[in-house]
């Protein structure tokens, strides 16, 4: 049975702030002037891959902030391994055309080349590594980071609610995730009609990385039962909705609920995230592969390998975690 089967998505809306506020509902990439004008934007520049960037969604925004008369410029040099040579230029572009605002619109490396630009505007290309996660981070920037507005376009990754960016350190060849509290965006807008757009492929590798974090936070051992519940309904919605937004492209409710499963996910994971990511991290770097697709494969193996310290939390949907990876992966 499939949950709110009888809510009409198009009057679904909702205004949350966990831990940012998030402008939530179908159409609402509309409020876009306003949001900008409410954060004293008016020369943003608009983060976008060369993919998204052309796409008619994109063209209308950029449309309802000049008829606003906020000057917006687009960026579009990202690509899907995220690496510091994109951040360079980004920041250098940024800098020589005196925006006030990024608005980052896409996945998760366009989500975190935004917030990782907006860093390296502040402190200096150079001393980026300094606000490497699990480091000592300097508490002061040299300069204010400039605000954020995120804008997803995938319902997987949950980077539009963190306030970290991944990206490849070229030397060393391993992903870093930079960290300050300040590029946490300022604002979502989480509009579910824009991942309608997704392949069958796209939409299945992100929300298997959805669900990752779903579960990883609620067979985390750390004592948070708020975010135990978050977790529980992330997966419930997915178990309900998932496999008909890989279906079902088109389907405005599957990808409501969908897209909420991102944003609860990367909510949930306060609680943190283990052997999964730290694997998944590892093979994308070496072999090129999907985030979301790497994370459904390794998935299996890594609940079979904890099957002893997670059964009493898994136990009643460990079938249908199996189920859904076999037929994402076929």
């Amino acid at each position: 049975m499939r949950c709110g089967k009888n809510i009409r998505v198009k009057g679904i809306q909702a205004n949350w702030k966990y831990p940012t506020e998030i402008r939530f509902g179908v159409g609402r990439i509309k409020e876009l002037p306003e949001v900008c004008q409410n954060m004293g934007m008016q020369n943003p520049l608009l983060v976008a891959d060369q993919v998204v960037s052309q796409l008619p969604f994109v063209k209308k925004m950029l449309e309802l902030n000049r008829i606003a008369g906020i000057d917006t410029q687009i960026f579009s040099e990202i690509f899907l391994e995220l690496d510091l040579g994109c951040i360079k230029k980004g920041a250098q572009i940024f800098k020589e055309g005196q925006f006030d605002g990024i608005i980052a619109v896409g996945g998760g490396s366009t989500l975190d080349a935004g917030k990782a630009i907006a860093l390296a505007v502040a402190v200096g290309q150079k001393s980026l590594w300094n606000y490497r996660f699990g480091s000592t981070i300097p508490t002061k920037t040299p300069r204010e980071i400039h605000t954020i507005i995120a804008i997803p376009t995938t319902a997987g990754t949950g980077s539009d609610v963190d306030a970290s960016a991944v990206i490849i350190d070229d030397c060393n060849n391993i992903k870093m995730s930079l960290y300050h509290p300040k590029i946490l965006p300022k604002l979502v807008i989480a509009d579910p009609e824009l991942t309608r757009r997704l392949t069958p492929y796209s939409t299945a590798a992100s929300g298997m990385d959805a669900l990752s974090h779903n579960l990883e936070a609620l067979c985390s051992p750390a004592f948070n039962p708020v975010l135990d519940a978050i977790a529980l309904q992330g997966i419930r919605y997915l178990k309900d909705w998932l496999l008909i937004a890989f279906q079902e492209g088109r389907n405005l409710q599957a990808r409501v609920y969908t897209m909420a499963t991102s944003i609860m996910g990367a909510i949930a994971f306060e609680k943190g995230l283990v052997d999964m990511h730290v694997l998944a991290h590892a093979v994308r770097v070496i072999f090129k592969t999907h985030h979301g697709r790497t994370i459904a494969a390794i998935m299996p193996y890594i609940m079979k390998l904890n099957r002893r310290q997670i059964s009493g939390k898994i136990k009643w949907h460990a079938f249908w975690i199996s189920l859904m990876v076999s037929l994402m992966l076929c």
